[in-house]
């Protein structure tokens, strides 16, 4: 009967694979964490885009002749963004009964339904409190609240200024105009058109 020779790894061989697979893991985390926190903040101004869309086109078709995005940054280093309506009835009450059209935050009967609710977890806006975005069918109720109006004006390319903004980020320190990346924007309109831009490396805002 022949002998068999029972091969293994070594101390050595073995110090030697562990160290290979801590330095992939060290290189592979932070741009792990990266993407990750790169994602969030992506999808957060992707959403919010999409739900403004969403909502002014149930706007203009008169489903919710005015509208509200309200944007709200919370303790727990989460976002949420609410699409509330108000529908004819309750506008038309509130105007035979003497009121006006206001965009309101503070009372919460005063919308007819709230349209849609979305959570956005470790992702951060450049408006340190709850601030809101009112839109109507004919655009003559447009409003939007103090933080929002007195947003730092930017300019593009064709030296459009631009006001209605929102920032996304990662981190609160510097989410502003010249933000830590991750870093994502959303424009808008007064009669909801949306563009979406991204802070790129070299300090520009690119358009998407």
């Amino acid at each position: 009967m022949e002998n068999q020779i029972t091969k293994g790894f070594t101390l050595i061989e073995l110090i030697v694979v562990i160290a290979i697979i801590g330095a992939i893991a060290a290189a592979g985390i932070p741009n792990f964490l990266t993407w990750s926190a790169d994602r969030k903040v992506r999808n957060a101004s992707e959403n919010t885009a999409a739900l403004i869309t969403t909502l002014n086109t149930q706007t203009q078709r008169g489903v919710y002749p005015y509208t509200q995005i309200l944007i709200t940054p919370q303790a727990d280093d989460t976002v949420r963004v609410q699409a509330r309506g108000k529908n004819r009835r309750s506008i038309n009450t509130l105007i035979n009964g003497g009121g006006n059209l206001t965009c309101n935050t503070v009372d919460d009967n005063y919308w007819h339904e709230i349209v849609s609710t979305q959570l956005f977890d470790n992702v951060f806006v450049h408006l340190p409190n709850e601030n809101a975005i009112c839109f109507s069918k004919d655009a003559s109720n447009y409003s939007v609240t103090t933080e929002i109006s007195n947003n730092t004006a930017l300019t593009n390319g064709d030296i459009i200024s631009i006001n209605n903004y929102l920032i996304f980020c990662a981190s609160d320190n510097n989410c502003d105009t010249s933000p830590q990346r991750p870093a994502y924007m959303v424009v808008w309109s007064r009669f909801g058109n949306v563009s979406k831009f991204k802070y790129s490396a070299g300090g520009q805002w690119i358009m998407q």
